[in-house]
């Protein structure tokens, strides 16, 4: 951050919070923000942007008489003037589930801002892209092939009316890359990224075009696609794809409004035996770390599902006040970084097991499925026939249907290696239909 805007507005803001207090405010919350990026794009094999970006901002959050009001601006010098807007725009607001904000808590620090990612220079990620680019059209030069790369650093201070003033800086680059091959009617797409909040290992330009040449490898001939109940191989990416959809059933709004599958099963062994999900806020470095949750109650590592059991739904502070039950530090309800544990048997070994089955490398339509209550219906954009544990061709013109909270109560069985990144294994599952209609 070449100058860090927080020193001049902690008082300001505090100012602002005394101001909604004194206009009759019950609780009072202002969200700073202040970030700087820059990026690259290579679109079609060249360089086609190599930008930078400033941007900053704070939000104003006031209950009054039972009810919300919620105001945004840019201009530091406006924040009284959006305290005033809020709690005007609080005659008409929703109802809030909660008076007052809880007095600060002791937390437990993490570590998110790093000086090796300030380090990366413009120029040097316009190389790493340009180094993908030039790999990729090595493997065949029609190819149509893009690369992105980017650098941010952020800055964020949050008070409140319980006396909270904490501040947060934090860093993070993403590295991703593309293809398209086209022949004919046939189009491949081909895709890998990864995005951390240092620079390590994870910064690896080589994993992710050699993640792209497999999938062109493997892509380069065609198979029809299985049919009846086979079972279905899920690399972590998917893994992680479908899983993220599951948590929607721990929402403890959707708990409370009743339109969570899982509404009346905590405490049951609803799921697959091997299946344990754990949340880890305090994972240095991962894009999903966090200290405290948007009301300021520290946050904590968790157990979602043990062993199949679901043994908590997560609320924010207005949904536990909705839910009559205790917050649990999750901000919108949703986890911070969870990890699936893993099995016992190798990805290579689960694979080679399958004697007929479909691979599922990226689905195309997944978010526009009913994923409330789990069912999805969608097209496989890439995906592989297996035969006698092998991976024989790309499948086309195929979709699956099913229901995601079904497919993890069923037989299913997780890696023992997981990506590392994700901290998600690979799986095998059933009950998931097949329709094709390659010929």
């Amino acid at each position: 951050m070449r100058t860090s805007m927080l020193p001049a507005l902690r008082e300001r803001l505090l100012r602002g919070i005394a101001t909604a207090e004194r206009l009759g405010a019950s609780a009072a919350r202002i969200a700073f923000g202040h970030g700087e990026s820059i990026d690259c794009e290579f679109e079609s094999g060249r360089l086609k942007r190599a930008g930078s970006e400033e941007n900053a901002g704070y939000t104003v959050t006031v209950i009054v008489n039972g009810r919300r009001g919620v105001a945004s601006g840019n201009r530091s010098g406006d924040v009284e003037l959006m305290v005033e807007r809020a709690i005007a725009l609080a005659r008409a607001g929703s109802v809030a589930h909660f008076e007052r904000y809880p007095a600060p808590a002791a937390f437990t620090a993490v570590r998110q801002h790093s000086a090796s990612v300030l380090a990366l220079s413009r120029e040097h990620l316009i190389e790493v892209c340009g180094g993908m680019v030039t790999r990729l059209k090595g493997v065949d030069s029609g190819l149509d092939v893009n690369a992105s790369a980017s650098r941010s650093e952020h800055e964020a201070l949050v008070v409140n009316s319980a006396g909270l003033c904490h501040e947060n800086r934090s860093t993070s680059w993403s590295l991703g890359a593309g293809v398209q091959r086209t022949e004919g009617t046939d189009m491949l797409f081909a895709n890998a990224g990864r995005g951390w909040c240092e620079v390590n290992g994870f910064f690896d330009p080589e994993y992710i075009t050699g993640e792209i040449e497999t999938d062109l490898r493997r892509g380069a001939h065609l198979a029809d696609a299985p049919v009846g109940a086979v079972p279905l191989y899920l690399p972590p990416e998917m893994v992680a794809t479908l899983a993220w959809q599951i948590f929607g059933g721990l929402n403890g709004r959707n708990v409370a409004k009743g339109t969570s599958p899982l509404r009346d099963h905590l405490g049951e062994a609803y799921f697959a035996p091997n299946l344990t999900v754990v949340d880890q806020p305090h994972l240095d470095y991962s894009p999903g770390a966090s200290e405290l949750d948007s009301a300021g109650i520290p946050t904590q590592p968790c157990t979602l599902i043990d062993r199949g059991v679901i043994r908590m739904f997560l609320y924010d502070l207005d949904t536990a006040g909705l839910a009559s039950a205790a917050p649990t530090g999750h901000s919108g309800c949703s986890p911070y970084s969870p990890e699936i544990l893993p099995g016992t048997r190798p990805s290579a070994e689960l694979l080679a097991g399958i004697e007929d089955g479909l691979y599922v490398k990226s689905l195309l339509g997944f978010g526009q499925s009913n994923i409330a209550n789990g069912d999805f219906s969608c097209n496989v954009a890439l995906g592989y026939r297996i035969r006698h544990g092998e991976l024989v061709g790309r499948v086309k013109n195929t979709m699956i249907a099913g229901n995601l909270f079904e497919v993890f109560r069923r037989d299913v069985e997780f890696s023992a290696d997981r990506e590392p990144l994700m901290r998600v294994p690979h799986a095998v599952v059933h009950g998931i239909a097949i329709h094709s209609s390659q010929g």
